[in-house]
């Protein structure tokens, strides 16, 4: 779900603030988790999707203003910034309506199967070669995957599929933000990305329809949109102060907000399967990403 690896501006090494400017970005992200499960009730996804997009698309247009100016929307890869949008529109769709369907806790856990997808994927766009100890870590994450799902049981649902294909989505996301950071600034992807998701959004919202907001929910709108500018640029700083390799761990506290919010709004209390699946996914996560770091470091030798 860390889909900004590059800074919008020049690096610094101030750990702590990373830190704590990450895990701030993971609870807001929660936060607005619960909020798409609370305001769903009422408003479309297409409405709430819309919101988001715009909020986020403005930040980076004011980031792009005071920085690269017009010169900062020059590219030539339009290909691959409609790949890295058309997904990130996906994956971002999928989980608020996985939210609808499922509890809070299992969405997140299915979301941070991204890592495992990323390996599988990385072997066909890339041409990476998998060892034995990724493919094992891969396996034990579809485990993961699967106890949490519980295919066959109670617990697979339309939700649970709209998880896990955001997941999928979320992986392709993370790859071609890898191509794109060769040559592309952040601020240039973001704009895209998040103008694409306000044109889609758009066009989905005139084409079935949209709430009109009374009374206080103007309000909750307002601050949503507000705090989905606030989640994308403290997750943009936090790569600023942090390495990516000290931020990692850190990601599956989203697991734990998750669940705590799921019982103090809803009463959602965890099954064990998902908690179990929640571990194992991590566990094979942040495995994978040690494994692959050490990959990059005994090639640079």
């Amino acid at each position: 779900m860390s889909s900004v690896s590059v800074s919008l501006s020049e690096r610094r090494d101030h750990p702590t603030l990373g830190i704590a400017t990450f895990v701030g970005n993971l609870f807001i992200m929660t936060l607005l988790s619960a909020m798409v499960k609370h305001l769903s009730v009422i408003y479309p996804l297409s409405e709430l999707l819309l919101i988001r997009f715009i909020a986020a698309a403005l930040m980076f247009w004011l980031v792009l203003a005071s920085t690269y100016g017009l010169s900062g929307l020059r590219t030539r890869r339009p290909l691959d910034h409609a790949i890295r949008s058309l997904s990130g529109v996906s994956s971002l769709a999928l989980l608020y309506f996985s939210l609808t369907r499922i509890p809070i806790a299992d969405a997140t856990a299915l979301s941070y199967a991204a890592p495992i997808f990323i390996t599988v994927l990385s072997i066909f766009i890339l041409q990476e070669k998998i060892g034995l100890r990724r493919w094992l870590a891969v396996i034990a994450g579809f485990i993961g995957v699967l106890l949490i799902a519980q295919p066959g049981g109670a617990g697979w649902n339309i939700g649970v599929a709209a998880g896990a294909g955001s997941a999928v989505t979320a992986a392709i996301v993370a790859i071609w933000l890898r191509r794109l950071s060769s040559s592309e600034k952040s601020a240039t992807v973001g704009i895209y990305y998040n103008s694409s998701g306000t044109l889609i959004c758009l066009a989905w919202v005139l084409s079935t329809g949209a709430v009109m907001p009374v009374g206080i929910d103007w309000l909750i709108l307002l601050v949503f949109g507000f705090l989905c500018c606030g989640q994308q640029w403290l997750l943009t700083i936090s790569f600023r102060y942090a390495e990516a390799s000290l931020l990692a761990p850190f990601e599956y506290l989203a697991m734990i907000f998750a669940a705590l919010m799921g019982y103090v709004f809803w009463s959602e209390v965890p099954v064990l399967t998902t908690w179990l699946g929640a571990i194992v996914i991590a566990a094979s996560g942040l495995f994978i990403f040690k494994r692959k770091r050490q990959s990059r470091e005994g090639n640079s030798v």
